[in-house]
């Protein structure tokens, strides 16, 4: 802006020594304060229709009243009247392309700022989901170390505590019987800490309400409603489960939902868990369709119903004021120890 006023003020004093060469006369003031006049609106007006008619209305006044009042030299004045004018008008493409480019670069750079806070949020995420994955792996080996210690050693261990109870029933040699019976105990205790051990590794290596507050921070933007049953005695088979069905449901509401709450509910009974995840976002009547047809192309909602139909349960997807997601997940078709 202080260019542009820069550019006009010298046209609009160019111009009036110009109309004032053959002396100063009431007309010629007169003629001068129009010229400023017209100078100083196409400056405050913010308008390439207004501002350049209004700069061109000064040099032609110029022109006309040099011509009207017969001026001394008038070709060589309105010479220079063109001089200035072609000095203003390139002055004035000059700023505007330089204005141009200026607020190009503004652009840019708040584009630049913008798409690299983009990118930092989704290399936050991805981080989030790959530590989730590895975690999930994590615990997917130390369940299966687990189910081995419990199957091999156990039963290994278990024979050996049969065979030397059967050893010390029909023992009769009262002379080793002492050590029969530490050896007995020994068993028995490695018996203990193997269970101790096992339970540890297989059972507490899943903080249910954890991994539960860890995905639902993922929705910031959302209100959040939660009714959650949390039984960390819970099979690991049900856990990874309850993780990945509610990992997939708020994936799902982040990527396509428009709404703004969201409720989880987790309630468990004797035998069975149910899994509820509903937002308030609005959907097509071709998505309705797709989903009421199983016809979804996605691999979220697919992942759902496998992961609920692995323990011998289900997953349904309701439509009804948002869209639920509710599982059912049976523990009769899980192993115990």
């Amino acid at each position: 802006m202080l260019y542009d006023v820069i550019i006009k003020l010298m046209g609009a004093l160019m111009l009036a020594l110009v109309i004032n060469a053959d002396g100063i006369t009431t007309v010629s003031v007169v003629m001068s304060i129009c010229i400023f006049l017209f100078m100083e609106i196409s400056i405050i007006v913010d308008s390439k229709k207004v501002s350049v008619p209004f700069t061109a209305l000064s040099f032609i006044l110029s022109v006309l009243y040099l011509t009207v009042t017969g001026a001394e030299y008038i070709l060589f004045k309105i010479v220079t009247i063109a001089i200035i004018g072609g000095f203003t008008l390139v002055s004035m493409m000059l700023y505007e392309k330089m204005s141009f480019y200026k607020h190009q670069l503004h652009r840019t750079r708040d584009d630049s700022i913008e798409l690299e806070e983009i990118l930092k949020n989704k290399n936050k995420v991805l981080l989030m989901e790959q530590d989730q994955q590895v975690h999930l792996a994590t615990l997917a080996e130390r369940n299966r170390i687990a189910r081995e210690i419990h199957d091999n050693v156990g039963h290994l261990l278990s024979r050996a505590i049969l065979l030397l109870g059967a050893i010390i029933t029909i023992n009769k040699d009262d002379t080793i019987a002492p050590q029969l019976k530490m050896l007995a105990d020994t068993l028995d205790e490695s018996m203990e800490k193997m269970r101790s051990s096992v339970h540890d590794l297989h059972d507490d290596s899943i903080d249910l309400e954890k991994n539960i507050n860890e995905i639902l921070g993922e929705l910031k933007d959302y209100t959040v409603n939660t009714e959650l049953d949390l039984d960390e005695e819970l099979a690991t088979e049900v856990k990874l489960s309850i993780i990945g069905i509610l990992k997939e449901s708020v994936t799902n509401i982040l990527k396509h939902s428009n709404g703004n709450l969201v409720s989880v509910i987790l309630h468990q009974n004797y035998s069975f868990c149910t899994l509820s995840v509903t937002d308030n976002g609005t959907l097509t009547e071709a998505e309705k369709i797709r989903i009421a047809t199983e016809g979804y192309d996605g691999i979220g909602l697919t992942n759902i119903k496998n992961r609920a139909r692995s323990l011998g349960g289900e997953a349904y997807f309701y439509l009804n004021d948002g869209f639920t997601v509710f599982a059912r997940l049976p523990f009769d078709n899980i192993a115990g120890e």
